[in-house]
């Protein structure tokens, strides 16, 4: 097909909280610019999707009826004569969001078969395709997306040998952390906290070390000889757990070569945060950073990671549902909370 001939696609919409859909959409006239991809395998995020499908989003994000999604892999069909040189049709690819539709919000808008991607629909800092290398499927590439996350985060951070941090959540965003941190300083102890016991499982295939919320004090301050953390990254999306994070981090700042503790917040929190004790974060010295979305660079990074075998994916337990099932994928995401991993949906079935 030509370019100009894409004027409505499939897409997952989310109509009103609780309510999916698979049902045609518009799409926006191309510009000259503009490349378009064909969605094989989407996803359907356990945080930003599941909080827009149960009507908990930012109301500045997005209204409904929308389309959810930014975790997308397949291939360009099509391309204008403006449109990116180092693009070919055929080539397989990183989607991502689409930041305009015709007829609903876009909100993240990556769960499109076709995604038209040009200067109108597309934030060339992160919503740009990246090329899948030939050893990574299209299942790796749609999972790569939420690894760029706390990739943008770990920035944040200065890492030194032999130190010890913490990972809050055994999400992907967390799991993803793990490893990420461990390829960047291999000597690092790093501790994952995740009060799931089937997210537990999923994290001591990376993590050097797995606790309950429970135990967690006792056992950073068993595997840290008393001292606690050096840093930690928070990736559980649950603003209950931020409040409390001065329990488990290192006392610090108090003399001129004693660096404080560091704490990023990963996660995209819901509700207000509250600290439960003031006192107890002002004598830590802690210095908070957080990040958003991703950066450029770290698409083509996560990818070279997984295709040379330094990022592991085979022991993520994801499922996959035809996008023809989405109602009920959605409605089983739901129901099953942190039970269930991760669904990625099938777009030939």
């Amino acid at each position: 097909m030509e370019i100009n001939e894409f004027k409505t696609s499939r897409a997952v919409v989310i109509e009103r909280p609780f309510e999916a859909n698979l049902r045609e959409i518009k799409l926006t006239e191309p510009r000259s610019d503009a490349y378009v991809c064909q969605t094989l395998f989407s996803a359907i995020s356990t945080g930003t999707d599941m909080k827009t499908y149960k009507g908990m989003q930012h109301p500045e994000q997005c209204y409904y009826p929308l389309v959810p999604g930014y975790e997308t892999a397949g291939i360009v069909v099509a391309k204008g004569p403006d449109a990116r040189k180092d693009l070919n049709i055929g080539d397989r690819v990183m989607i991502n969001e689409c930041r305009q539709y015709g007829d609903v919000c876009s909100a993240w808008g990556g769960g499109s078969e076709f995604t038209i991607k040009d200067s109108f629909t597309t934030n060339n800092q992160f919503d740009y395709s990246v090329k899948l290398p030939d050893n990574v499927t299209y299942e790796q590439g749609v999972l790569a997306y939420l690894a760029c996350v706390p990739l943008k985060g770990i920035k944040r951070l200065t890492l030194r040998p032999n130190e010890t941090i913490v990972v809050i959540g055994a999400g992907m965003v967390g799991l993803s952390a793990i490893q990420e941190l461990k390829i960047l300083e291999p000597t690092l102890q790093v501790i994952c906290i995740e009060r799931n016991a089937f997210r537990r499982s999923i994290a001591e295939n990376y993590a050097d070390i797995v606790t309950s919320p429970e135990k967690a004090v006792s056992v950073i301050h068993d595997a840290t000889n008393g001292k606690m953390a050096d840093q930690l990254m928070e990736c559980s999306g649950n603003p209950e757990v931020v409040g409390t994070l001065h329990k488990y981090i290192k006392d610090g700042g108090w003399g001129d070569d004693d660096r404080p503790a560091h704490i990023h917040l990963q996660g995209d929190y819901p509700d207000k945060i509250i600290f439960d004790h003031y006192h107890r974060w002002f004598v830590k010295n802690a210095t908070i950073t957080m990040t958003c979305a991703l950066r450029a660079g770290c698409k083509e990074q996560v990818l070279q990671w997984i295709s040379e075998g330094k990022f592991d994916t085979d022991k993520l337990p994801y499922e996959v549902w035809g996008v023809s099932k989405v109602k009920e994928a959605f409605e089983h995401q739901a129901k099953a909370g942190a039970d269930c991993f991760k669904i990625l949906l099938d777009w030939s079935k």
